[in-house]
């Protein structure tokens, strides 16, 4: 996924969203790409199912579908910043046998 972001050569975050930033409606910031966005946030939001570490973050930006702006693009690859440093987390779902 990173990858097809073109980010695999990025620094890593130690959070996946900063606690500092509210995002909000940015009737003043440049526009970015709304199939590009969506693009992430779909990817994202599939990740979420092994990931429950980026669902809160990923909900958060998954709110600003409509009319993306800078702002929420830099919170998303945040997002993607996060994984990149923490490739060995989630969830593993077996495929046969109870759940524990």
């Amino acid at each position: 996924m990173l990858s097809k972001f073109g980010m695999t050569t990025v620094k890593t975050s130690s959070t996946p969203m900063s606690t500092s930033v509210k995002l909000s409606i940015d009737d003043e910031g440049k526009i970015v790409s709304d199939k590009l966005y969506r693009g992430m946030i779909g990817s994202l939001l599939y990740l979420t199912a092994s990931r429950p570490d980026i669902a809160f973050s990923v909900g958060v930006c998954a709110r600003f579908q409509s009319a993306p702006k800078e702002c929420h693009m830099s919170a998303v690859k945040r997002v993607f910043l996060y994984l990149k440093g923490t490739s060995h987390f989630g969830l593993w779902y077996p495929s046969c046998g109870p759940i524990l």
